[in-house]
């Protein structure tokens, strides 16, 4: 194994130390019907070159800040007003074709609290982790559109994966050699069932993590975490559990964020959903390649 060495980026970054400009875009109006299916039209004359340059320009800039900056934007103003979350949905799918190639839609496509389903369907808070999906591997991108708030909490977390790894190299370096090796994950025919939290591609350093989804995977392939891989686990949620190790962001209504999955870990806040008859606190949300 490669001796693990810090990465100097600004993928690695201190919630604490980030300003709004960091990760923040406005939708130019431009955009806002290219972006919605319901309104769109086939235009070929001027104005229509003019959507879709604008269109072009705005997805080049955000695959630049996924790839050359934070690893992680929120576009303001996508136009969710008075349109169903399906559509809210579809509006999400159409701009991850832009970035890449969006996986197929799955039945969590629309993140609302749902009886009897896994946690990410509750109102329960979520530790910061990644997102995997069916094989062969984690999505490279995740995008959530807000299309409801809660009435209360339900902010979003973000962490920086390679500062994680870091702050390792620097307070805990024993730690690092057992994260690059293989841990169970998840569960579920088609799965990824091994992966390293922490793997190295090139020059790319890429962060793999969900506690719960380790433990539970770990249970039921019969081979239980050694104390010192329970260690190792509990040193990253040490640093996940830093204040300043974490941004809070309270999407508003319109905002899409876009996270390289295998840099920026994501969570949220505890919520409380408003009373009946308003909605149900909901975020669209897409993988994509």
């Amino acid at each position: 194994m490669t001796q693990p060495a810090p990465l100097e980026a600004l993928t690695a970054w201190n919630g604490e130390a980030l300003d709004e400009a960091d990760w923040l875009m406005q939708l130019p109006p431009a955009c806002s019907h290219a972006l919605d299916d319901r309104d769109r039209r086939e235009d070929t004359g001027p104005a229509g070159a003019l959507t879709r340059a604008a269109l072009a320009d705005l997805t080049t800039g955000v695959a630049q800040r996924l790839r050359n900056s934070r690893g992680f934007v929120v576009i303001r103003g996508l136009p969710v007003d008075g349109r169903t979350d399906q559509e809210c949905a579809a509006m999400c799918r159409q701009f991850a074709a832009s970035l890449g190639t969006p996986r197929p839609a799955d039945p969590g496509g629309l993140v609302t609290v749902t009886d009897n389903a896994g946690l990410g369907k509750t109102n329960l808070a979520l530790a910061p982790h990644t997102d995997r999906t069916p094989a062969p591997h984690p999505p490279r991108l995740l995008g959530l559109l807000c299309v409801r708030q809660a009435a209360q909490g339900g902010e979003t977390l973000l962490a920086s994966g390679h500062t994680v790894h870091n702050r390792l190299l620097t307070d805990n370096p024993w730690a690092l050699p057992r994260l690059y090796q293989d841990f169970h994950f998840g569960r579920g025919t088609g799965f990824d069932r091994l992966r390293p939290v922490f793997q190295r591609h090139d020059a790319d350093l890429r962060v793999h993590y969900n506690r719960r989804g380790i433990e539970r995977a770990h249970h039921e392939a019969g081979v239980p975490l050694t104390p010192d891989e329970q260690a190792a686990l509990d040193a990253v949620d040490q640093i996940l559990s830093d204040p300043r190790t974490v941004l809070r962001i309270a999407l508003r209504p319109g905002d899409l964020l876009w996270l390289d999955n295998t840099i920026v870990l994501h969570g949220r806040t505890a919520f409380t959903d408003p009373p009946a008859p308003y909605g149900r606190r909901c975020l669209a949300r897409v993988w994509a390649d």
